[in-house]
């Protein structure tokens, strides 16, 4: 599910997600789990209270951790979050994953510290675009060469 920036505001989105009673752990579909359980938040830069973000994710962390505890749901399960550069959204799932093994193909690392992901966030003066100034024709018989690439920061909550 995608959210639009709107009056509730990011924080209030974010709390919106114990709200889905699809959201579960599907250990034996893991691709199925990820589908159900992921979603984007489009944000205003220009309103972001980071604080705020961080406060809701915990918010929700908590509130999973209870839920799965009242279900007994089998463990282990890892609400997490991260900052889509190119999508210029924040993502929120729940996975059956511990938190070094979450469904990137790309190099992460996990931080306790939401800060990191919502500083990216801050950072970004315009959400999901890529300025004409950072891009760069490649010739047809060029290949687009492989850059290395940081592993990008990922909030996790162990929440069973």
């Amino acid at each position: 599910m995608t959210d639009e920036p709107s009056s509730k505001g990011l924080p209030a989105l974010i709390r919106s997600y114990l709200d889905d009673d699809a959201i579960g752990l599907v250990p034996d579909d893991r691709q199925k789990e990820c589908r159900q359980n992921t979603w984007g938040y489009g944000f205003d830069p220009e309103v972001l209270d980071s604080a705020e973000v961080a406060a809701a994710l915990a918010e929700v962390a908590a509130g999973l951790r209870l839920k799965l505890t009242a279900s007994n749901a089998p463990g282990p399960a890892t609400f997490y979050a991260w900052y889509d550069v190119q999508a210029g959204q924040l993502m929120c799932s729940l996975s059956s994953a511990q938190p070094d093994r979450l469904p990137f193909s790309a190099a992460y690392r996990s931080t306790m510290s939401a800060d990191e992901v919502t500083a990216l966030m801050a950072d970004d003066p315009h959400p999901g675009v890529i300025p004409w100034s950072e891009l760069r024709e490649i010739a047809d018989d060029e290949e687009a060469e492989e850059l290395p690439r940081a592993p990008f920061p990922v909030w996790v909550a162990e929440v069973r």
